[in-house]
Protein backbone atom coordinates (compact mmCIF):
# COMPACT_ATOMS: atom_id res chain seq x y z
CA UNK A 1 0.00 0.00 0.00
CA UNK A 2 1.46 3.02 -1.07
CA UNK A 3 1.62 6.74 1.04
CA UNK A 4 -0.61 8.09 -0.89
CA UNK A 5 -3.20 5.77 -0.76
CA UNK A 6 -3.22 6.04 2.84
CA UNK A 7 -3.08 9.64 2.59
CA UNK A 8 -5.97 9.77 0.22
CA UNK A 9 -7.64 7.02 2.82
CA UNK A 10 -6.98 9.08 6.21
CA UNK A 11 -8.28 12.15 4.73
CA UNK A 12 -11.45 10.56 2.76
CA UNK A 13 -12.24 9.32 6.52
CA UNK A 14 -12.01 12.35 7.95
CA UNK A 15 -14.24 13.61 5.21
CA UNK A 16 -16.87 11.38 6.10
CA UNK A 17 -16.61 12.10 9.37
CA UNK A 18 -17.18 15.86 8.71
CA UNK A 19 -20.12 14.90 6.53
CA UNK A 20 -21.45 12.95 9.29
CA UNK A 21 -21.25 15.36 11.82
CA UNK A 22 -23.18 18.19 9.49
CA UNK A 23 -26.10 15.72 9.31
CA UNK A 24 -26.44 15.43 12.40
CA UNK A 25 -26.16 19.13 13.52
CA UNK A 26 -28.06 19.64 10.60
CA UNK A 27 -30.94 17.43 12.38
CA UNK A 28 -30.78 19.04 15.78
CA UNK A 29 -30.76 22.74 14.08
CA UNK A 30 -33.98 21.73 12.29
CA UNK A 31 -35.14 20.93 15.53
CA UNK A 32 -33.94 24.22 17.76
CA UNK A 33 -36.47 26.46 18.98
CA UNK A 34 -38.58 27.14 22.03
CA UNK A 35 -42.40 27.42 23.15
CA UNK A 36 -43.97 30.93 22.92
CA UNK A 37 -47.02 31.96 25.34
CA UNK A 38 -49.60 33.94 23.71
CA UNK A 39 -51.95 36.26 25.35
CA UNK A 40 -54.72 34.04 24.81
CA UNK A 41 -52.82 31.66 27.10
CA UNK A 42 -51.77 29.22 24.21
CA UNK A 43 -48.81 28.00 23.18
CA UNK A 44 -47.00 28.96 19.76
CA UNK A 45 -44.34 26.65 18.90
CA UNK A 46 -41.17 27.07 16.59
CA UNK A 47 -41.47 26.78 13.03
CA UNK A 48 -38.21 24.42 12.73
CA UNK A 49 -39.87 21.36 10.99
CA UNK A 50 -38.20 18.93 13.58
CA UNK A 51 -39.03 21.08 16.28
CA UNK A 52 -42.33 19.19 17.18
CA UNK A 53 -40.35 16.01 17.84
CA UNK A 54 -37.84 17.41 20.07
CA UNK A 55 -40.85 18.99 21.85
CA UNK A 56 -42.47 15.48 22.23
CA UNK A 57 -39.17 13.96 23.74
CA UNK A 58 -38.29 16.58 25.54
CA UNK A 59 -41.71 17.01 28.22
CA UNK A 60 -41.45 17.22 31.25
CA UNK A 61 -43.44 16.97 34.50
CA UNK A 62 -43.19 19.69 37.62
CA UNK A 63 -43.16 17.95 40.80
CA UNK A 64 -42.87 19.67 44.27
CA UNK A 65 -40.65 18.46 46.38
CA UNK A 66 -40.75 19.30 50.40
CA UNK A 67 -38.01 19.95 52.26
CA UNK A 68 -38.06 17.20 55.21
CA UNK A 69 -35.37 15.64 57.62
CA UNK A 70 -31.97 16.87 58.10
CA UNK A 71 -32.46 19.25 54.98
CA UNK A 72 -35.61 20.97 56.56
CA UNK A 73 -33.43 20.92 59.72
CA UNK A 74 -30.88 23.33 57.98
CA UNK A 75 -32.63 25.26 56.61
CA UNK A 76 -34.78 25.72 59.95
CA UNK A 77 -31.53 26.74 60.93
CA UNK A 78 -30.76 29.39 58.41
CA UNK A 79 -33.99 30.58 59.07
CA UNK A 80 -33.87 31.17 62.44
CA UNK A 81 -30.48 32.84 62.31
CA UNK A 82 -31.69 35.31 59.45
CA UNK A 83 -35.30 36.11 61.73
CA UNK A 84 -34.02 36.33 65.07
CA UNK A 85 -36.73 38.01 65.96
CA UNK A 86 -39.11 35.23 65.70
CA UNK A 87 -39.31 32.59 67.74
CA UNK A 88 -40.31 29.64 64.70
CA UNK A 89 -41.88 26.59 66.47
CA UNK A 90 -41.25 23.87 64.54
CA UNK A 91 -43.45 20.75 64.07
CA UNK A 92 -42.94 17.57 61.43
CA UNK A 93 -41.32 19.67 58.87
CA UNK A 94 -43.25 22.78 59.09
CA UNK A 95 -43.03 25.88 60.36
CA UNK A 96 -46.22 25.76 63.09
CA UNK A 97 -48.57 29.37 62.21
CA UNK A 98 -52.51 28.91 63.05
CA UNK A 99 -54.69 31.26 61.80
CA UNK A 100 -55.29 32.72 65.14
CA UNK A 101 -50.97 33.24 65.88
CA UNK A 102 -50.66 37.42 65.72
CA UNK A 103 -47.25 36.64 64.11
CA UNK A 104 -48.49 34.65 61.09
CA UNK A 105 -48.63 37.72 58.42
CA UNK A 106 -44.93 39.37 59.65
CA UNK A 107 -43.75 35.91 59.74
CA UNK A 108 -44.69 35.13 56.28
CA UNK A 109 -43.84 38.37 54.94
CA UNK A 110 -40.27 38.18 56.80
CA UNK A 111 -39.95 35.01 54.63
CA UNK A 112 -40.65 36.45 51.22
CA UNK A 113 -37.48 38.67 52.08
CA UNK A 114 -35.38 35.96 53.23
CA UNK A 115 -35.83 32.68 51.68
CA UNK A 116 -33.86 34.46 48.92
CA UNK A 117 -31.21 35.06 50.42
CA UNK A 118 -31.16 31.48 51.02
CA UNK A 119 -32.41 29.84 47.57
CA UNK A 120 -34.07 31.73 45.24
CA UNK A 121 -35.87 28.37 44.22
CA UNK A 122 -37.25 27.65 47.00
CA UNK A 123 -41.29 28.32 47.40
CA UNK A 124 -43.88 28.34 50.53
CA UNK A 125 -46.94 26.17 50.90
CA UNK A 126 -49.18 27.78 52.97
CA UNK A 127 -51.73 25.86 55.62
CA UNK A 128 -53.65 26.95 57.91
CA UNK A 129 -51.62 25.24 60.69
CA UNK A 130 -48.38 26.80 59.22
CA UNK A 131 -45.75 26.74 56.25
CA UNK A 132 -44.06 23.98 54.18
CA UNK A 133 -41.28 24.33 52.18
CA UNK A 134 -40.53 23.14 48.36
CA UNK A 135 -38.96 23.34 45.31
CA UNK A 136 -40.20 22.85 42.07
CA UNK A 137 -38.12 19.74 40.09
CA UNK A 138 -38.77 19.39 36.87
CA UNK A 139 -38.77 15.33 35.64
CA UNK A 140 -38.45 14.35 32.09
CA UNK A 141 -40.98 12.03 30.81
CA UNK A 142 -39.10 10.53 27.96
CA UNK A 143 -35.46 8.24 29.30
CA UNK A 144 -32.35 9.94 28.90
CA UNK A 145 -30.98 7.38 27.01
CA UNK A 146 -33.70 7.72 24.07
CA UNK A 147 -34.50 11.60 23.86
CA UNK A 148 -30.72 12.90 24.66
CA UNK A 149 -29.30 10.39 21.48
CA UNK A 150 -32.03 10.91 18.76
CA UNK A 151 -32.65 15.07 19.22
CA UNK A 152 -31.60 16.58 22.33
CA UNK A 153 -27.79 15.96 22.99
CA UNK A 154 -25.67 16.76 19.80
CA UNK A 155 -22.83 15.23 21.26
CA UNK A 156 -25.01 11.63 21.99
CA UNK A 157 -26.52 11.97 18.64
CA UNK A 158 -23.03 10.66 17.17
CA UNK A 159 -24.36 7.21 18.67
CA UNK A 160 -27.85 6.80 17.64
CA UNK A 161 -27.71 8.96 13.80
CA UNK A 162 -24.53 6.61 13.11
CA UNK A 163 -26.86 3.85 12.99
CA UNK A 164 -27.91 5.49 9.58
CA UNK A 165 -24.66 6.89 8.41
CA UNK A 166 -22.01 4.52 9.60
CA UNK A 167 -23.47 0.81 10.13
CA UNK A 168 -26.00 -0.12 8.18
CA UNK A 169 -23.97 1.36 4.53
CA UNK A 170 -20.82 -0.11 6.20
CA UNK A 171 -22.11 -3.32 6.94
CA UNK A 172 -24.29 -3.32 3.62
CA UNK A 173 -21.00 -3.05 1.50
CA UNK A 174 -18.42 -4.70 3.73
CA UNK A 175 -20.25 -7.13 5.81
CA UNK A 176 -20.22 -7.83 10.08
CA UNK A 177 -16.36 -8.46 11.52
CA UNK A 178 -14.44 -7.24 14.11
CA UNK A 179 -12.47 -4.36 12.18
CA UNK A 180 -15.97 -3.38 11.07
CA UNK A 181 -17.24 -2.80 14.65
CA UNK A 182 -13.56 -1.36 15.71
CA UNK A 183 -13.67 1.27 13.25
CA UNK A 184 -17.81 2.23 14.03
CA UNK A 185 -16.77 2.79 17.69
CA UNK A 186 -13.70 4.89 16.44
CA UNK A 187 -16.51 6.63 14.18
CA UNK A 188 -18.84 7.12 16.67
CA UNK A 189 -15.68 8.56 19.05
CA UNK A 190 -14.59 11.18 16.56
CA UNK A 191 -17.96 12.12 15.12
CA UNK A 192 -19.40 13.19 18.57
CA UNK A 193 -15.99 15.25 19.18
CA UNK A 194 -16.50 16.60 15.59
CA UNK A 195 -20.27 17.51 16.86
CA UNK A 196 -19.10 19.40 20.38
CA UNK A 197 -16.40 21.36 18.23
CA UNK A 198 -18.92 22.18 15.81
CA UNK A 199 -22.21 23.12 18.20
CA UNK A 200 -19.63 25.20 20.35
CA UNK A 201 -18.17 27.19 18.02
CA UNK A 202 -21.74 27.72 16.33
CA UNK A 203 -23.31 28.32 19.94
CA UNK A 204 -20.71 31.09 20.77
CA UNK A 205 -21.06 32.84 17.35
CA UNK A 206 -24.84 33.02 17.63
CA UNK A 207 -24.04 34.58 20.55
CA UNK A 208 -21.91 36.81 19.62
CA UNK A 209 -24.21 38.06 16.78
CA UNK A 210 -27.12 38.12 19.55
CA UNK A 211 -24.95 40.45 21.55
CA UNK A 212 -24.35 43.12 18.36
Amino acid sequence: MTTSVIFFGIMAALGYIVLQSLFILGVRIAAKGAVEKLPNGKDKDSEMILFPLFKYLTRTERIKIYYSGEQFDQLADKLSVLMPEYQLRIHENSILLPLDDASRVPVLKELNHVLPKIDGKIQVAVTDNGVRFFKIDEVFKVNKYLRKPVIQCPICMASYWSVFSYWIPVIYFYGFSFWVVYAGVVNICAVACMNWLLWMRGSAYESQIMKG
